[in-house]
């Protein structure tokens, strides 16, 4: 840590320290850095690029296009209180805003021809259901893909 740095930690804790605590002298504990020589551990080096572009989560329009497989339900016909279900669904499970996952089903419904990022969302969906359900995973490609 800087001396300016080590400084504004140092007056921040005098700013905040105890008022009426009769404290004669406060203990400022912060980590030393690191030297810039040292190699990164295990636990902190990077992780590979082709990982880093991986999502751990599904986005809103992949997730839409999962449960509308796996219920089979398509998403161009009409927007009533059955999109709202299917959107509180959705939401319960994957934790996305029941208002902006209905918003997704609304505007793929909508959608005549799927632009690219949406024939992407659906490929990838459509890989990771394959092994489990192979009829879902061909119904996304033929849906999304024209395939």
């Amino acid at each position: 840590m800087t001396d300016d740095t080590q400084h504004k930690a140092t007056q921040i804790a005098f700013n905040f320290g105890p008022v009426n605590g009769h404290v004669l002298q406060q203990h400022i504990h912060t980590t030393q850095p690191k030297e810039p020589s040292e190699p990164p551990t295990s636990t902190e080096a990077e992780p590979p690029q082709e990982q880093a572009s991986e999502s751990k989560q599904l986005t809103r329009s992949q997730a839409v296009i999962l449960f509308s497989a796996l219920l089979g339900e398509p998403l161009e016909h009409g927007f009533g209180k059955h999109k709202s279900q299917l959107a509180e669904l959705i939401s319960k499970v994957t934790g996305y805003t029941p208002g902006g996952v209905r918003q997704k089903i609304m505007e793929i419904g909508k959608m005549d021809v799927y632009p690219k990022n949406i024939q992407q969302d659906a490929e990838l969906v459509a890989k990771i259901l394959e092994p489990y359900n192979s009829q879902a995973a061909s119904d996304i490609r033929i849906t999304y893909l024209d395939e």
